[in-house]
This record gives C-alpha cells, sequence and structure tokens, in this order.
C-alpha cells in the first residue's frame, strides 16, 4: 500500500512539475494576450478544457508562423516526437490555470461566474 501512495506523489509531483513548465511559457507576452482573449471568449466554466486546448494549440501555430514573418522559413514542430507532446501537454495545463483566474475575475464584473440566464417569456 505504502508503494502505491509513492507512486501517487510521485506522478502528481510530475503533473505539478508539467504544470509550473506550462505556466512559465504562458506567463509571457505573447501567452498571456493569448489567455485574456481566450477567457474573454470562453462562454462558461464547462469550456475551460477546450479553450485551453485551443490557446495551446494557437500558441504553437503563433511558434510555427512568427519565424516566417521575420524573413525565416517554414519550420514544422517534429510532431513524432514525446517531447513536443509533453510541451503541448505542459501548455495546455498552464493555459487551464491562467485562463481559468482570468474567467474567475472577468465573472467578478459581469456577475453570475458564468452562468447563463435564461429568460421564459409569459
Amino acid at each position: 500500500m505504502e508503494s502505491l501512495f509513492d507512486s501517487i506523489g510521485v506522478f502528481l509531483g510530475s503533473v505539478f512539475g508539467l504544470a509550473q513548465g506550462g505556466f512559465d511559457g504562458v506567463n509571457q507576452v505573447m501567452g498571456l494576450l493569448i489567455a485574456v482573449l481566450a477567457a474573454l471568449l470562453m462562454p462558461a466554466w464547462s469550456r475551460l478544457w477546450a479553450t485551453a486546448l485551443g490557446a495551446a494549440l494557437v500558441h504553437v501555430a503563433i511558434g510555427v508562423i512568427r519565424p516566417m514573418l521575420d524573413g525565416g522559413a517554414l519550420v514544422l514542430p517534429d510532431l513524432l516526437t514525446l517531447t513536443f507532446w509533453m510541451g503541448v501537454l505542459a501548455l495546455f495545463l498552464g493555459y487551464a490555470i491562467v485562463i481559468a483566474v482570468f474567467f474567475f475575475i472577468k465573472s467578478l464584473f459581469t456577475g453570475g461566474l458564468g452562468r447563463r440566464r435564461h429568460h421564459h417569456a409569459h
């Protein structure tokens, strides 16, 4: 049983380390702008995971396109490596955290914490 708890602890430590790495990637000007726009466009808490995934993919796409805008060649990321996908997962977790914080702040100003209000005509 102790081995199970040790394994769970190692797993959770790895996930938190990955989230920290993703948060570091998001905590730059480009990442913060993407997160703010994503939080503003996110309609409800139930869309957090999809919004974070979209933000991570936009981050990767900008990373591919930006060098071309500076006159460089198109260099696609190595999609077949575990390193690339771990980086995307780290960005996803980082964006999930930052977008959740921004969406919470947004909901304080707009009220309702992202709940839709249904008005019925009588």
